[in-house]
Parts: structure tokens; C-alpha cells; sequence
């Protein structure tokens, strides 16, 4: 079932001095099917953080539609568009963004809180995500007391603590060492063995590996895509790297 539907997206930024246009996105057109796991790849300016600022319902396009579930991005009154993110939508970001005045167990109940969840219902959400993500003993512990990868682990709890119909990643081992960026993936891995649907984009072809279906974004444009299949993992990263060297280099990119 098609979960997340683009068609035909557009963006046409205009400069502050001179008013001339800027085309970050042209014509892009995809779908993400439901309990998918999509990598997006790009180089810096491809147009790739623009795109998920608009999955994200945080920009508008110029032209083309978002649709989640068959409900139009377009049809959200904008006093509307908060409350579809935090019930609809779960992020992670690359630097965490977590409260540093708030505890682990604070910081992950926090979208529960915006919905004015009942305790009892907070609790029992928190308890079996903590324990799966392996926070269940640091739930006490503040943001500056944790490493990073733990603190990645709080930001994917937090995005996962309402259930979204799709979880959004910006880079997510992009702040981690290399250890705790395999720790994160797996779990990733792991989130989306159990159905969750997720879109991340991301430089690393090591991360994007972890996915099932990688996109290739260039000048605005998507250029390629590629199906893991039934391919081991680090076969897939191989191809994922050919892929990426075809790109830079400007060469042909096969199906």
C-alpha cells in the first residue's frame, strides 16, 4: 500500500538580493510504500534537505503535491500543520536536539505531553520503547550525561513514542562515530523489520546500505534508484558506492 505519494515536485527559491530564482527541486516524483525503509543520497545542494523540509510539512513546494494516506499536504490549514507533524510524522535529526533541562525520560515523553496524553498512557508507551532501544536504564540520566549514541537513541524514542505513520531521519549517524552509527543502522534495521515506515536521507553509503530502496538526487532531480532485494548488505554497499562514483563523475547510471 502506497503510504507517502510525490508527483511532479517543484521549488523555486528567490533570492533575497536581485530576486533571482533558484530551482532546488524539479519534477521529482516517487512513492514510499507502507512499512518501506527509503535512503535518499545526494551531494550537498541536490536539492535532498529541501525535499525532506517539505515530506516534513516545514516548506511548501511551488508545484507538484505531497500526500500521506491520499490526504494532501495542500488541504492542511496552515494553524493545522504542528499538530499533523507531531500526530503524523516522527524526526531525527543529525544533532539530536534534545532539552538539555529535561531527563532522558522527559525528553522522550515530550510529544506525548504536547497531546496531553494521560500519565498512566505515557508510562505504558515508554516502558517497552525504552527497553527495545536500550534506554530503560539511562531514563534518569540528562542529555549531557549520555554519549552520543545514546543520545541519538533518546531522539529515536522520542520519534517513534507517538507511533508515526512515518519516521523522517536527516542524517542520523552524521554527529556519531562509526561504532555507534552501526549500533544506530541496526537499529533502524530492526525498527523496520517490525513495519515502521522510515525516510532518511543521508551522505553515508554505509547507513544507506541498511535500507531497502536507495534514491539518487542530483541538481533537483531524482537520477536513479536502487532495490536491495535479497542482496547481502555489504553487496549492496558496494553497489551503492559504484552508484555514488557514477554520479560525481557525471557517468551513466544504470536501472
Amino acid at each position: 500500500m502506497v503510504l507517502l505519494e510525490i508527483k511532479n515536485l517543484e521549488k523555486i527559491y528567490t533570492t533575497r538580493f536581485g530576486g533571482q530564482k533558484a530551482r532546488a527541486l524539479a519534477d521529482v516524483s516517487f512513492s514510499v510504500e507502507s512499512g518501506e525503509f527509503v535512503a535518499m543520497m545526494g551531494e550537498s545542494g541536490s536539492g535532498k534537505t529541501t525535499l525532506l523540509n517539505i515530506l516534513a510539512a516545514l516548506d511548501e513546494p511551488t508545484g507538484g503535491s505531497v500526500s500521506l494516506e491520499g490526504k494532501s499536504f495542500a488541504d492542511i490549514p496552515e494553524s493545522a500543520k504542528a499538530a499533523f507533524r507531531r500526530d503524523h510524522l516522527g524526526f531525527v535529526f543529525q544533532d539530536f536536539n534534545l532539552l538539555d533541562t529535561f531527563s532522558v525520560r522527559d525528553n522522550i515523553l515530550l510529544p506525548l505531553v504536547l497531546q496531553s496524553r494521560p500519565l498512566a498512557e505515557m508510562e505504558q508507551c515508554l516502558a517497552p520503547l525504552a527497553e527495545k532501544l536500550g534506554l530503560a536504564e539511562l531514563l534518569h540520566k540528562f542529555p549531557y550525561e549520555i554519549s552520543g549514541g545514546q543520545k541519538q537513541r533518546t531522539a529515536v524514542a522520542r520519534a517513534l513514542i507517538t507511533q508515526p505513520r512515518i519516521l523522517l531521519a536527516d542524517e542520523p549517524t552524521g554527529a556519531l562515530d562509526s561504532k555507534a552509527a552501526t549500533k544506530l543502522m541496526r537499529m533502524f534495521e530492526g525498527i523496520h523489520a517490525q513495519g515502521q515506515t522510515v525516510f532518511m536521507v543521508t551522505h553515508s553509503a554505509q547507513a544507506a546500505s541498511y535500507a531497502s530502496r536507495v534514491l539518487f538526487i542530483k541538481d533537483g532531480k531524482l537520477f536513479n534508484q536502487m532495490y536491495r532485494g535479497d542482496n547481502p548488505r555489504e553487496q549492496f554497499f558496494q553497489q551503492i558506492l559504484a552508484t555514488l562514483t557514477a554520479l560525481t563523475d557525471g557517468g551513466e547510471l544504470g536501472d
